[in-house]
């Protein structure tokens, strides 16, 4: 910035302007002028000094010992000038005597302008007139003075504008400046932009005449210093819908122009829906569910939320398990913590250690300078949510164990155990008792996690839920894709019913922003479904179609003994029937028992 200060504060910004004053005094006074800036280069002279312009005086000039005198000085007799001994041009001099003046600025001597007598009727008429010319020479620095002056607060305006040009360019929102007479003066980019024009075609124009929704005598009559508008703009091929904000710019008290701002309507859609999604997402209720089983999950995990007891929540993957361990969270004393979310089957085995409980340096090749924190760490004084805990490396099983007895840490490669103040809540798709029973699950870690078990039911066990969310979802997409859909036809909504969902409300979701997306009608059919939900339904005979219209459990019974007759009845035979039924071990086998096929399993 200084830099930037010494550039507007020099002689050499004005050089033209200092020779024009030069040449026009140096005619009236009969004197020749040089005008010298700090770095004693000649900038501006007349006469003798004209051909020096551009030299660069030495250190033995009298230019240079005015530096530091700072002050006006009369040279009568420069041979005998102590000043001038020193100076490399003083043999070859012609100067007779001399006035010297600084130019200073803010008690800096930025230059200085003199006067010299080259015969002696100059001279005696120099000497005479001592005080008189240097009155004059301080008035003529006054004046070179404001012209830097001038030229620096010109740059500095300059500078403003372009900085204001970037600011106001680098804004999102549409910008649209209109003067007191309503004629549009700038537009920024993104006005640009939101209006698909240039914004020399628009400048000068009425404001009122490019756009509908406003007028000058609504803006002349503004009670209050802004006001919010719906207007439209119409170009070529379409008219554009924007939510404005037209605010005053006043001058003093007097309004001098407007300032409108402008936003895309299915941009302003976009950021409500994207708030109104963030502020539910993670609340119990922004879980949505007209299912008594969910409603009783949620009753007893608000309950359980303001302790710090150990949660388990099991269920299929896209059942939402996150969104319910969020859910407790916030509803917890601990909601202003962190929530650390770690997914273990994601992760390297080799790796999952480290991200767990974090490691000091050296502890491995490439380790951090200083080590790493580990998600225990970070999730200190909050909540922890170890996801999939069912792919946890037994070892590390372990470890977690101890963490979940005396909430102890210790990093890799660490020497010194650190103590961790986290609510833990665990979830898996997979079922722990199974693989307790095959040696993959820790049965003390199991019994330390399920201290307080949640089961989250499949979508296809509440169907009772698929409307309610049907309509949420495409609420959603409608405001992120600025689409106007209603619903799903009959037929469509009739085949939604009859999909068993395997991924769940995850699928179903993704189901509709997929018929969001494809779909030109308000009501989507169902020939704008997902190819498997479709492909799944014409599978089905006819018979079994008609049977599912009338009865979803004679579909589920169904689809149960198709798959174990498929599959077969064994230990492994019935893990591969219930993962192609898109649902858990345990849950086939509750299944069979409550549509009571033990009997077709044993026989």
């Amino acid at each position: 910035m200084k830099k930037d200060g010494a550039r507007l504060f020099n002689l050499k910004s004005v050089q033209t302007y200092i020779q024009r004053v030069a040449d026009a005094f140096a005619a009236v006074l009969d004197f020749e002028v040089a005008i010298v800036d700090e770095y004693l280069e000649v900038i501006a002279g007349t006469g003798k000094y004209k051909d020096q312009i551009g030299i660069i005086y030495g250190s033995g000039s009298i230019s240079y010992q005015l530096k530091f005198t700072k002050k006006s000085f009369i040279l009568s007799n420069p041979m005998q000038c102590q000043l001038c001994q020193n100076c490399n041009l003083k043999e070859t001099c012609k100067v007779l005597a001399g006035l010297l003046y600084p130019i200073k600025f803010r008690d800096k001597i930025i230059g200085s302008i003199s006067l010299y007598a080259f015969n002696e009727t100059q001279k005696e008429n120099l000497l005479n007139d001592v005080e008189k010319f240097e009155t004059f020479l301080q008035h003529l620095v006054e004046l070179i003075l404001g012209k830097i002056n001038e030229m620096a607060l010109y740059k500095q305006t300059e500078r403003m504008a372009e900085q204001f040009d970037t600011l106001i360019n680098s804004v999102r929102e549409g910008i649209v400046a209109v003067d007191c007479h309503g004629k549009i003066t700038h537009l920024n980019r993104s006005a640009e932009e939101l209006l698909k024009v240039q914004a020399n075609l628009l400048y000068g124009s009425l404001v009122e005449k490019v756009f509908s929704g406003i007028t000058m005598s609504m803006l002349l009559t503004m009670t209050k210093p802004y006001i919010e508008q719906d207007i439209y703009y119409k170009n070529s091929h379409h008219t554009l819908h924007f939510m404005s904000t037209v605010t005053e710019v006043k001058y003093g008290k007097e309004v001098c122009g407007f300032v409108i701002s402008i936003r895309s309507i299915g941009e302003m859609r976009k950021l409500a829906g994207r708030v109104i999604r963030e502020e539910r997402k993670y609340t119990f209720d922004g879980i949505l569910s007209q299912n008594t089983t969910i409603t009783d999950i949620k009753k007893k995990m608000r309950r359980v939320a303001t302790t710090d007891s150990t949660v388990l929540i099991t269920g299929e993957s896209g059942t939402g398990k996150e969104l319910f361990a969020r859910a407790i969270h916030q509803e917890s004393l601990r909601k202003n913590a962190p929530f650390i979310a770690l997914n273990c089957g994601s992760i390297p085995e080799n790796l999952l250690e480290s991200e767990l409980f974090g490691y000091e340096e050296g502890a491995f090749t490439g380790a951090r300078r200083n080590g790493k924190p580990g998600k225990f760490e970070l999730a200190n004084g909050g909540t922890i949510l170890l996801d999939e805990i069912g792919d946890m490396p037994l070892h590390l099983q372990v470890k977690l164990l101890r963490v979940l007895q005396d909430f102890t840490i210790e990093r890799v490669g660490g020497t010194k155990s650190l103590v961790v103040d986290v609510r833990i809540i665990a979830s898996t798709n997979r079922n722990l008792e199974e693989m307790i029973q095959t040696n993959q699950f820790r049965s003390d870690l199991f019994y330390r996690l399920s201290v307080i078990p949640f089961h989250i039911p499949p979508l296809r066990e509440r169907k009772e839920d698929l409307e309610l969310l049907i309509h949420f979802f495409i609420e959603k997409y409608n405001l992120i894709l600025e689409k106007y859909i209603q619903g799903y036809t009959k037929d469509a909504l009739a085949t939604m019913y009859e999909y068993p969902w395997p991924g769940n409300v995850r699928e179903l979701e993704n189901a509709i922003e997929y018929s969001a997306n494809v779909c030109p009608d308000v009501f989507v059919d169902g020939n704008y479904l997902p190819e498997r939900i479709i492909e799944h339904i014409t599978t089905i005979p006819p018979t079994q179609h008609q049977k599912h219209i009338q009865s979803i459990a004679d579909l589920e019974k169904n689809a149960l003994i198709e798959a174990l007759n498929r599959f077969g009845t064994g230990s492994l035979a019935k893990e591969s029937a219930a993962r192609s039924l898109g649902m858990s071990r345990s849950t086939l086998y509750r299944k069979i028992k409550e549509m009571g096929l033990e009997n077709r399993i044993n026989a």
